[in-house]
């Protein structure tokens, strides 16, 4: 029982995480410390996959100072691809990188695909136990959620913070004429934005203006290329005052990227720029860097013959290894066309115009986009609230099915175990036992019908059955129990003496036992419950109509919509000590439903100050006429 409520405990913690924090980065580091503290590990490892990027490692350490992982583990967890049968390898590798600690890993799945791993390490003298890797496992479905919930977060704040860029920059290039203010204004909101590390605008200047007209065939030119702007993440500031050059020729880069035009030339690590060799770099120019995207300023194409002129590049650089995405390219492509039409507004005005017209119906489509991504991740946070309060009342509700019957069976075993105990009383102890089981047993075997309505499995069979044979014995076991427990009496009326249905038996039965077993709780001491059956005609056939009423607790207003939800109770029944897991209405209409028939309830009180309702359920099922051979 511990063992369950760790994993129902943890499960609804980590629903809590994802859906009250604010900070995505967080999700998965306060995951990762609530998993780690639970199964008593010293250090728990969160990979998760992201769309075209290396995967992002979260790992809580028990001990700070001594608990940090190397950075060779988090680069091989950050390059590592997520495929079936990955979690073996990495389990081997990391045992061998760490002989003196024991590994308990699981692998995470959204769809049928790893989308992330969870990785444990204890001490050697301190195995895994059966019952943590059953935790473990339990758990992985949550912490999948949780791993999808992060990435949904962060593309909707990089979604976002992308279409704030748009918007700004937008609106600048729509108002600044002067090339130099664009690329402060620019450079410095890509930067920004894109978290970069250093970024340049590069404007080329051509010693012989006709080679700029054709590329095919030149494969150096000579120029210059002036450093317009540049922006540090060191400095936080751009350093435009003073102008930097040096020769196109003495950067291979340069000239690649040159010749690709208009393509961007992008690299993910261990490329400086500018690649100048040490001779040829100026004092005030410093090469750095690791991945480096060049996308080039296109001036206007006079015809589909010539290429249009490159008038320079928008360099952006990270100090470490990274993997442009399409976001991401797309974007800076996107902003480097509108600072190539900035650069040249002065010829092509009207030209202008249409572009940017354009672009803001991209815009208007990005933003359209966005508005839907952000309405799917409004329902994905509600349908998550829905669940975590369906797991709220399922717990509710199976706690005390589950606590009563085993108290009930754990006296009576007690009792039993006593040498002095008469037969009698072993009987009547026996009797507790028999009745718990029978409890327990009707609970397993409901949830087990739920399960196999719901997935589509329970088999139709139908069958002619006697109605006024199957009431009478219902009324025989009705009688039994609840006239001499309430003073409940039955009275049936059936249309017909000989009334003969063509449906499924055991749903039939089991619908028609449950809604007497609810109108015999929830019914007043001493008071008669009516059980009415006939035969309609409609334009399709015939239905049989059930009605079963009684007079008692009642069902108010605000519960009545919510009748038929699984797991759900009325206020007060818990106080009432009635009986019952909200279960047995849910499997009725889900069976009445697996007939092809229909239910409906009205609760309504005998007259203004009434305690007394009267409670009616009415069942219709379509009666089909076996075909005549």
């Amino acid at each position: 029982m511990q063992h369950s409520i760790q994993i129902e405990q943890m499960v609804s913690n980590i629903l809590q995480i994802i859906l009250k924090s604010q900070n995505c980065d967080r999700i998965l580091s306060d995951v990762a410390s609530q998993v780690g503290n639970l199964l008593s590990a010293d250090i728990c490892v969160i990979v998760s996959a992201t769309d075209n990027q290396p995967n992002k490692i979260n790992y809580w350490c028990k001990e700070q100072d001594s608990g940090l992982l190397p950075k060779e583990v988090i680069d091989y967890l950050t390059n590592l691809s997520l495929i079936d049968g990955v979690l073996s390898q990495v389990q081997n590798l990391l045992s061998e990188r760490f002989p003196t600690q024991t590994l308990l890993g699981v692998e995470t799945q959204t769809q049928y695909q790893i989308n992330g791993l969870i990785l444990l390490f204890k001490s050697s003298a301190a195995q895994w136990t059966n019952s943590e890797q059953e935790i473990l496992t339990h758990i992985s479905d949550s912490m999948a959620i949780a791993i999808s919930q992060t990435k949904l977060q962060q593309q909707a704040r990089t979604k976002n913070k992308h279409q704030s860029l748009l918007r700004n920059l937008s609106r600048e290039i729509a108002h600044i004429s002067h090339p130099d203010l664009l690329f402060k204004n620019c450079l410095t909101q890509i930067c920004n934005t894109l978290q970069l590390d250093r970024g340049m605008v590069l404007m080329l200047k051509y010693q012989n203006p006709l080679q700029a007209k054709n590329r095919r065939g030149n494969k150096s030119i000579r120029g210059t290329v002036e450093i317009a702007c540049e922006y540090s993440a060191e400095r936080d500031s751009l350093d435009s005052q003073t102008k930097k050059f040096f020769s196109f020729s003495h950067s291979d880069l340069c000239q690649q990227a040159w010749q690709t035009a208009p393509q961007y030339l992008c690299f993910e690590s261990d490329t400086k720029f500018p690649d100048l060799v040490a001779e040829n770099i100026p004092d005030s120019i410093q090469t750095k860097g690791s991945a480096l995207l060049m996308m080039p300023l296109m001036g206007k194409k006079n015809s589909e013959t010539s290429p249009a002129v490159v008038w320079g590049f928008l360099v952006l650089q990270h100090d470490s290894f990274h993997s442009w995405s399409e976001d991401e390219l797309d974007l800076i492509d996107w902003i480097s066309v509108q600072v190539s039409t900035a650069i040249v507004h002065h010829q092509t005005l009207n030209q202008v115009q249409s572009i940017v017209e354009e672009r803001t119906a991209q815009l208007k489509w990005s933003l359209d986009v966005q508005a839907k991504l952000s309405e799917k991740m409004r329902h994905n946070i509600e349908r998550l609230q829905k669940l975590n309060q369906l797991k709220d009342d399922f717990m509710s509700s199976m706690s005390h099915e589950l606590k009563t019957p085993l108290t009930s069976m754990k006296m009576a075993i007690m009792m039993l175990r006593q040498a002095q105990i008469s037969p009698d009383m072993k009987e009547k102890y026996l009797n507790i036992l028999e009745q718990e089981w029978n409890r327990e047993y009707s609970l397993i075997k409901d949830l087990l019908t739920l399960q196999e309505v719901e997935s589509g499995e329970l088999t139709y069979t139908p069958q002619e059955l006697n109605l006024n044979h199957t009431i009478d014995n219902l009324a025989r076991a009705f009688q039994e129990k609840w006239h001499v427990n309430k003073g409940i009496s039955l009275e049936t009326k059936i249309s017909e003496s000989d009334l003969i249905i063509n449906t499924d038996v055991d749903s039939l039965t089991h619908i028609l036992n449950e809604l007497l077993l609810n109108a015999g709780k929830y019914s007043a001491v001493d008071t008669i419950i009516e059980l009415n059956i006939e035969s309609q005609a409609t334009l399709k056939g015939k239905n049989i109509v059930i009605k079963i009423a009684n007079l008692g607790a009642g069902i108010t207003p605000e519960e009545l919509p919510h009748i038929f939800d699984k797991f759900r109770r009325g206020q007060g029944v818990t106080d009432r000590a009635v009986p019952g897991t909200g279960l047995g209405l849910a499997l009725v209409q889900y069976l009445v439903e697996h007939l092809n028939g229909k239910i409906d309830v009205t609760s309504e009180p005998l007259d203004c100050d009434s305690e007394i309702f009267a409670t009616t359920f009415v069942l219709k099922l379509p009666q089909f006429q076996p075909a005549i051979s």
